[in-house]
């Protein structure tokens, strides 16, 4: 079997997570998106952009279509630099891109250029060039991933800060120790778990996470997927998909009691300061059935 490579991870994840990948790295434009009209994956047009000699390059590329709320159409074009290294005529060949995309479809264009590098020095913002007087320059957006450390931009309730958060870490691979890694998965994990988020954002990126870091040694990549399983709390007999719907009826049952939401956080403060069943029925009005329903939620927390 061929190895799961890091561009092949990178298309897969933008294109699974489009919507939570707009909100991470477009803030400033997402509210003018219309999401409720989807997106369109151009890869056929992509696809006839580049040359036979450059589509053997490793380079993770998404050309997309997406709706504004005023009905316009508005496509991005998505470079994620999986090479790890500088090139110095990395700028020149954005510059290129850009205007095969105008010249051949006469579409204005967003270039959003995903850097993940070990290098610090590394980070083409723009291209520029002069010829008598006649100046071309285009500058785009980038990312700079050895720049972000998850604190500067944890978002747990949007699942790619999720996927960027465990891509910055795999780049302090050669930093830290594979036995680190399976805490930090473990860790980002149960962010997971605790955010509920839907059964197949949570299997795209614990894919995502099983395959992004390139473990050396067999044992510790064994061992960092049993401590992924068993953070989801999957069983021989239980899937990811039945355990986010054990998950999904808890929150459903949640909802369905708003009237209780008082006493059920009365019996949650009870329950993490241990005190007993007959101690919280004594206390406040609830009955064994709401008791029961909180300890559940706890124990999915």
């Amino acid at each position: 079997m061929s190895k799961i490579t890091k561009d092949q991870l990178w298309k897969a994840i933008i294109e699974e997570l489009f919507e939570s990948f707009l909100h991470f790295f477009y803030t400033d434009y997402v509210e003018q998106i219309d999401f409720s009209r989807g997106f369109e994956f151009l890869e056929k047009e992509l696809q006839s952009l580049y040359p036979k000699s450059e589509s053997k390059n490793r380079r993770a590329d998404k050309l997309v279509k997406v709706w504004l709320n005023n009905g316009e159409e508005q496509w991005i074009l998505i470079h994620v630099e999986v090479q790890g290294y500088s090139d110095k005529e990395f700028s020149e060949r954005v510059y290129n891109m850009h205007s095969r995309i105008r010249d051949r479809y006469h579409r204005p264009v967003s270039i959003l250029i995903i850097y993940t590098d070990d290098s610090p020095n590394y980070h083409p913002k723009e291209y520029r060039e002069n010829c008598f007087g006649t100046e071309c320059s285009l500058r785009f957006l980038t990312y700079k991933l050895l720049d972000n450390p998850p604190e500067t931009h944890s978002n747990p309730d949007n699942p790619f800060s999720i996927v960027m958060e465990m891509a910055w870490f795999a780049l302090r691979k050669n930093k830290l120790s594979e036995e680190y890694y399976v805490e930090v998965g473990k860790k980002i994990v149960k962010k997971l778990v605790n955010k509920g988020f839907d059964s197949v954002t949570i299997r795209n990126i614990v894919e995502f996470i099983r395959y992004y870091v390139n473990f050396e040694n067999s044992k510790i990549f064994d061992k960092f997927n049993k401590a992924i399983d068993k953070t989801l709390k999957i069983e021989k007999d239980m899937s990811i998909l039945e355990l986010v719907k054990k998950h999904k009826e808890a929150e459903i049952l949640e909802k369905g009691m708003e009237k209780g939401m008082e006493t059920i956080q009365k019996i949650s403060e009870l329950l993490k300061l241990g005190k007993t069943d007959e101690y919280i029925l004594k206390e406040i009005d609830t009955t064994m059935d709401q008791i029961d329903f909180v300890k559940k939620i706890l124990d999915m927390s």
